[in-house]
C-alpha cells in the first residue's frame, strides 16, 4: 500500500512516515526540502518527491508521484506552519500562503486521491490540524488558527465518505511537539517561560495517533486531541454545532 505524507522531511511528518513504514507501507515523502526529505525517505525505505504543497502545482505533483508509484491507500495531510510576521502585519500574499499551505493543500490533496480510493474500494485520510484551531481564545497567528479550525470542520464534514466511498477521514490536533520549528520557538523563550512549559510531545506520539485512526474503521470523521504534558490522547465528542445559552 502506498502512503503519501506531505511535509514529511522532518518533524511530525517524518515521525508519521517512520511509523507507517514500520507498519509495512510504502511511504512517499513529499516536501520542498530535498536534502532532508531524501534522507528521511532513504532511512525508511520510502520514496521522495520534491513538492511545495502551498501551491496547486505542488499538490498535484505530490499526488501524481504517489499514484505513479502504486495505489494510494493512505494520505496524511501534514504539511503546515506559520512564519512571522502574522496577520494583520503580514502582507496579503504572506497570509494567503499560510491559508494555502495549511488548508487549501489539505482540501485539494484529499479531492485528488478520493476517486482512486473509491474505485479501489476505500482508503484513509488523516489530517494534521492543531490545538490552535480549537476553542475561542485569541491566537498570535489568526491565519494559522483559522486554517487549522477549518481543517477540523472539513474532516468532520467528510465523515459520510466512509459509507459513500469507503474512505474514512480523520484529524489529529497536536499541542506542542518537539520539532525543528518548535525548538526554534523555544530557543527564543526566557528561562521562566521554558520552565512553565509541560513536557512536549514527540513526532512518534503523533505517528501512533495516526495508526489509531488507520486501524479502526469505526472512527471515521473523528478528531483526536493530543496535548503535551503527559495527557492521554482523547477523541473529541461529536456535537451538532448548536449553541446553548
Amino acid at each position: 500500500m502506498i502512503a503519501l505524507v506531505t511535509g514529511a522531511a522532518d518533524g511530525i511528518g517524518a515521525g508519521i512516515a517512520e511509523r507507517l513504514a514500520a507498519e509495512g507501507m510504502q511511504v512517499v515523502v513529499a516536501d520542498p526540502d530535498e536534502t532532508t526529505g531524501r534522507e528521511t525517505a532513504g532511512r525508511i525505505g520510502g520514496m521522495f518527491v520534491a513538492a511545495d504543497v502551498a501551491t496547486e502545482a505542488g499538490v498535484r505533483a505530490a499526488v501524481g508521484a504517489a499514484e505513479a508509484a502504486g495505489p494510494v491507500g493512505v494520505l496524511v495531510n501534514n504539511a503546515g506552519g506559520i512564519e512571522d510576521p502574522c496577520f494583520p502585519a503580514a502582507v496579503q500574499a504572506k497570509w494567503e500562503r499560510t491559508l494555502d499551505l495549511n488548508l487549501r493543500s489539505v482540501m485539494l490533496a484529499t479531492q485528488l486521491v478520493l476517486p482512486g480510493m473509491a474505485e479501489r474500494g476505500g482508503g484513509a485520510v488523516v489530517n494534521i490540524a492543531s490545538t490552535a484551531g480549537l476553542g475561542t481564545a485569541s491566537h498570535r497567528a489568526p491565519e494559522y488558527a483559522v486554517a487549522k479550525a477549518a481543517v477540523i470542520r472539513f474532516t468532520a464534514c467528510l465523515a459520510p465518505l466512509r459509507d459513500t466511498m469507503g474512505v474514512r477521514v480523520n484529524c489529529i490536533c497536536p499541542g506542542l511537539v518537539d520539532t525543528p520549528s518548535s525548538r526554534r520557538s523555544r530557543a527564543r523563550m526566557t528561562p521562566a517561560e521554558l520552565a512553565a512549559l509541560p513536557p512536549v510531545l514527540t513526532p512518534a506520539d503523533i505517528g501512533a495517533a495516526a495508526m489509531t485512526f488507520l486501524g479502526d474503521d469505526s472512527l471515521a470523521g473523528r478528531i483526536m486531541l493530543c496535548r503535551q504534558g503527559g495527557e492521554a490522547p482523547r477523541l473529541l465528542p461529536v456535537t451538532d454545532g448548536q449553541w446553548s445559552a
